[in-house]
This record gives structure tokens, sequence and C-alpha cells, in this order.
């Protein structure tokens, strides 16, 4: 039998168990691993730093020409030489002068001011003649442009309170006193007083209604062949060169049974453009 004694009589040591073979080389590599990706993580970090200094310098480089340039005047325009149309019955330096004037805009503008676009948007919303600023483009090559769409007039109306006639668009907002041709339907005796100042929608369900019908009226190129539009009890007459059409309803408060407001548009121009004849009555749907 085997002891653990060796032939001279001597307890031989213990045999130290040893490890799995590849063990040690595995975890050599996991620590080298483990550094390589801290080492390249740092790398990161440092990147990321060095552009995020990078870009404040140059925005701070930007700002600072952009202020120079300012102070020297270099690309300043003044109010005045915005390019834009004007609404009817103003001329352009009248136009840009009230828009201005409304919106206490400075009398030069710097075409180097990132804020300007929106500036000069918000600057001709003001103004009672402006629908909508569909686009505005800066530009210190080829100056400031802003293109606008404007609201027109569809209806005169009688203030009775200051017996005066006054211009409404489609939506019952009134607009700047207009000199010249007065080729809308008229709607007198409005006992609603109307807003004190243009560009406010005038405080009236009656007005408002005839906004809309004139609107559409004026859509179809009729403006000029209805001299005016009244309200009987629920319904709309209008005043044609022809005679008067009972139209029925305002559009969009049609009842059930009466015709849409483009059916209704579309008898009614037939018949102005025909010689003799009875005015229709639109209230009723024909077959």
């Amino acid at each position: 039998m085997s002891s653990g004694k060796s032939a001279s009589g001597e307890d031989k040591p213990p045999r130290r168990a040893k490890s799995p073979k590849g063990d040690d080389s595995t975890s050599v590599r996991s620590r080298r691993s483990k550094r390589t990706y801290s080492l390249a993580g740092l790398l990161v970090l440092v990147g990321v730093g060095l552009g995020g200094l990078c870009w404040l310098g140059l925005w701070g480089l930007d700002i600072r020409v952009r202020n120079d340039l300012d102070k020297a005047g270099a690309y300043q325009i003044p109010f005045n030489r915005v390019e834009v149309l004007s609404p009817r019955g103003m001329g352009r330096e009248a136009f840009l002068t009230e828009v201005r004037f409304l919106s206490g805009s400075a009398e030069t503008l710097s075409l180097l001011d990132r804020d300007l676009p929106a500036r000069l948007s918000a600057a001709f919303r003001r103004h009672p003649w402006v629908a909508e600023v569909r686009t505005v483009t800066v530009s210190p090559a080829t100056g400031a442009r802003v293109d606008l769409k404007f609201r027109d007039p569809v209806l005169r109306v009688a203030d009775a309170s200051a017996k005066v006639e006054r211009l409404v668009d489609a939506s019952g907002v009134l607009l700047p006193r207009l000199e010249g041709a007065r080729d809308w339907p008229l709607l007198d005796s409005v006992p609603e007083r109307g807003p004190e100042s243009p560009g406010k929608a005038w405080p009236s369900r009656m007005v408002e209604e005839a906004a809309r019908l004139a609107g559409l009226l004026a859509s179809g190129n009729l403006s000029g062949k209805v001299r005016a539009l009244r309200k009987k009890e629920t319904d709309w007459i209008v005043d044609t060169t022809r005679g008067e059409v009972r139209w029925g309803r305002s559009p969009g408060n049609e009842v059930a049974g009466e015709p849409s407001p483009a059916q209704k548009l579309v008898a009614l121009t037939d018949w102005l453009s025909k010689e003799g004849g009875e005015p229709p009555d639109l209230t009723i749907r024909t077959p």
C-alpha cells in the first residue's frame, strides 16, 4: 500500500491543485479589455468636450462679428426698404409707415438679427388689412421680403350710431376706411355699434351673417350686381340690379330641405345672366 511518506520515511508535502488550463490567460485578457474600454470612453469624453469648446468659441465669435458689423452700420436697412405688396387703396410707403407705427418697430432693421423674421411677422400681423403673414425671408445679400394675404372688403355696413358707412371682410372684421369705388353690397340699419378700431370683429350677429353671405356672393363675382342685403325675419333678401331675391338663411344656417349655399349661388348667377324671368326663390330646392 502506498503511504504519504517518502522512501526516506519523511512525510511528503501535499500537492497543490492545478488550475484548469487557460484560466490565467482569460483573466489577463479580461483585465486588458476593461482597460481598453476605459481608455476609449475617456477619449470619447475628451473629444466631446473639445468639440463643445470649439462650438462655444465659434458661437461667441459669430456674435462678436455680428455685433461689430451692426455697430459699423453694415447690413442695416430702413424699415421702409422691406419688400412687400400693399393692400388695395394704399401706397407701399404709407402702408409700411402704418405697420411700423402700429407695431412700434425700430426705424432701421439689422439683417444679421436672427430674430428679425419673427419680429417682422409680428409687426405685419398687427395691421388691420393683413389677414395672414405667409412668409418672411431675410438675407444679408438680398434684404427683407414679406409675403402677405390681405383681407378683402365684401360689405358696407351703415353704422347707425356713427352715421357712417364702414367696410368689413367676410368674417365681419372691421377694415380701415377706403376711398374710391363703392362696389360692395350695403347692410343698412345695424343697431350694434361698430368696433372702436379696425382689425376687430363687429359685435353683431346680423353683421356676421351678412358678411358671410356677401363673401359668398363675392366669390361668384356678384358683388357688383348686388346693391344691398337686408334681413326679414329669418331669411335674407338680396337686392340685385334686376330686383329682390329671397335667399333664405345665411350660409351655414340652412334648415333641412333648403338648398346648399353653392346651389343658391349657381341659381342666382344663372338668373342674373339672363334677361327676363321671375326672381327665383332660393329657399326652394329645385329638382
